[in-house]
């Protein structure tokens, strides 16, 4: 996997890294059970620590993957996409594919959703997880924002799409060619469905942008 720093604009390879801890790990909860992002990374390390001693691939995703990039919203659990199962105590299995698993965090319980997708999105979580890269000083891995915004795409839930927007608004995060790219490779004559969906999605980003320059 390649490593990055992570910074407010997007992940960048000349960046202090002290400058990205110092950052990450000042998103403070917000809302009932909501987590910090620095709970969060703590759960997080710990199921990194088992997963690696066995060899599993995983990368982060979800709530605080997106609070890595940048944005602050509340999120009550640690997601993961995985190549396999961890052998830890489940609290539930994940419809889609995975389990969920529980990490104590100081005094606080966080649930980890331990994705292994085994659905028709299997593939799509499978090339996500392989373009993986790694957060400095940390060393956490992370999906790239291209493959978060295929990922959201999928998933289709309403924090989903607040997500996507947030992500293709934010100047230089997402590269939209290499987005195109991942597309075409995954779903060949087939990605014009996909890519219509996310020319929409690209459109209202770009006004939502246009408004914030203009303080609208």
């Amino acid at each position: 996997m390649q490593k990055i720093v992570i910074t407010k604009k997007g992940y960048n390879h000349d960046m202090a890294t002290k400058r990205t801890k110092r950052r990450v790990i000042r998103n403070p909860s917000s809302g009932a059970g909501a987590i910090s992002t620095e709970q969060g990374l703590a759960a997080a390390m710990e199921v990194l620590r088992l997963a690696a001693s066995l060899d599993v691939d995983c990368a982060l995703c979800g709530g605080i993957a997106m609070q890595v990039y940048g944005f602050t919203r509340a999120t009550k659990d640690v997601d993961f996409i995985a190549a396999e199962l961890l052998p830890l105590a489940r609290t539930r299995r994940l419809n889609f594919g995975g389990e969920a698993y529980s990490v104590k965090v100081g005094r606080k319980d966080i649930e980890i959703d331990w994705i292994v997708r085994s659905d028709d999105k299997q593939e799509v979580y499978e090339s996500a997880l392989a373009d993986a890269v790694i957060i400095e000083p940390e060393g956490l891995p992370i999906i790239t924002p291209e493959w978060m915004v295929i990922v959201k795409n999928f998933a289709g839930r309403g924090k989903d799409y607040l997500d996507l927007l947030w992500l293709l608004r934010e100047p230089g995060l997402v590269n939209r060619k290499l987005v195109e790219k991942h597309v075409k490779k995954l779903f060949g004559r087939f990605a014009f469905a996909v890519l219509g969906d996310l020319e929409s999605l690209y459109l209202e980003a770009d006004l939502m942008r246009a408004r914030d320059e203009m303080g609208e």
